[in-house]
């Protein structure tokens, strides 16, 4: 695994122990972040909506941030920067932008449904195409996640586009258990210290998104699940199941590995949902790909073989020290146990033992391959 997730998931592992039953909020928000995309995060008051993403922020080191809560009376100006008075007179507004939304890395909007049609236009440029039009200029914005919350879903039309800028939406909902709430209740006061995550992290994180292999396998299933979608009357349009991909890759990356494997698609299960009526169809469709744990098992190893055979194929046009062989098969080799660990305690019958010992044969091999 790549020392660099390894850390943000020990980062993710701290932001979890500051919140109780909000592991799946704070994953839906890494992989926004890493694969670059929008989220909207949906619940009544009091769920801790804002306080996740503010931990967020606070874990942020040199990654610029802007977050406005939206009212029906927010002026573009608190968005986008005060219009310039000169340029005003030229009949051209072009604003200081510094500090504002179009210079931002990272934005909150809470209660961003309440934003108004003088904002819509300049947030769904910024949001999708990451351009701002300052005056006479097209400006490239730094944007690579925007963070939204509401307590409601969108009822006005002319909030459709933007309602269908969020890649992954995430309803947050109340505990659900009376032990849950006991131990929110009961939890210690002091906030776990979150490690910072830098900028150049997060540059090295999105630019590996990029290196992840998407087998054909994985490509057909995704395609049969958007026409059946579509068959159900869920109208999933083509970029947002194009978008997914970053989606998968992101959560195959999160999981230590370098290609995705079917049960990465259920993460898809807060992206293909358009009305709140639909999830239970999409959450439907996608487990009937999840596979048996011994399948799962057997599709990690298979997945981690490639990755060996990759990184051969890497060393081998490369002029690398020997110390970054060695280094790398170590790493390997450790985490081909803790694989070989988890589909060996699944292993019940003769033939499932005869597919593992070819499949750890070709393994080993590949590993001294690296080392020759």
């Amino acid at each position: 695994m790549h020392q660099l997730v390894k850390q943000l998931l020990v980062t993710e592992q701290a932001m979890n122990a500051n919140f109780v039953e909000r592991q799946h909020e704070i994953r839906a928000i890494m992989l926004a972040l890493i694969a670059k995309k929008n989220i909207l995060l949906i619940g009544p008051p009091g769920v801790a909506k804002s306080s996740i993403i503010q931990q967020f922020i606070d874990a942020f080191d040199d990654v610029h941030t802007f977050t406005r809560l939206i009212s029906p009376t927010t002026q573009p100006d608190e968005l986008f920067g005060s219009a310039k008075f000169e340029r005003l007179k030229e009949g051209i507004i072009e604003r200081n932008i510094e500090g504002q939304l179009p210079t931002a890395h990272f934005a909150f909007l809470d209660e961003i449904f309440k934003s108004t049609s003088d904002l819509l236009n300049g947030l769904l440029k910024i949001m999708n195409e990451h351009q701002f039009e300052n005056g006479t200029a097209v400006l490239k914005t730094p944007l690579f996640t925007l963070i939204g919350a509401s307590n409601e879903f969108p009822e006005e039309d002319d909030l459709a586009a933007l309602y269908d800028r969020f890649l992954i939406r995430r309803e947050v909902v109340s505990l659900k258990t009376p032990d849950a709430l006991m131990v929110m209740l009961s939890s210690s006061t002091t906030a776990v210290d979150v490690p910072k995550i830098t900028l150049a992290q997060l540059a090295t994180l999105q630019e590996l998104v990029d290196t992840i292999t998407m087998p054909p396998a994985i490509l057909e299933q995704i395609v049969t699940i958007h026409f059946r979608l579509k068959e159900q009357g869920i109208p999933v349009s083509d970029r947002r199941t194009k978008q997914c991909l970053a989606l998968l890759k992101a959560q195959a990356l999160l999981s230590g590995r370098m290609q995705v494997v079917t049960n990465d698609l259920l993460v898809l299960e807060d992206a293909l949902w358009i009305d709140a009526e639909d999830r239970s169809v999409v959450n439907s469709i996608l487990h009937e790909y999840v596979l048996t744990p011994l399948d799962h098992a057997f599709e990690k190893a298979e997945a981690f073989y490639g990755d060996v055979m990759e990184a051969v194929k890497r060393f081998s046009t490369t002029a690398i020290e020997y110390k970054a062989y060695t280094e790398y098969a170590s790493e390997a080799y450790n985490d081909w146990q803790a694989v070989k660990e988890e589909v060996m305690a699944l292993i019940d019958t003769t033939e499932q033992q005869q597919r593992f010992d070819a499949l750890e044969q070709e393994v080993e091999q590949a590993l001294t391959k690296v080392l020759l």
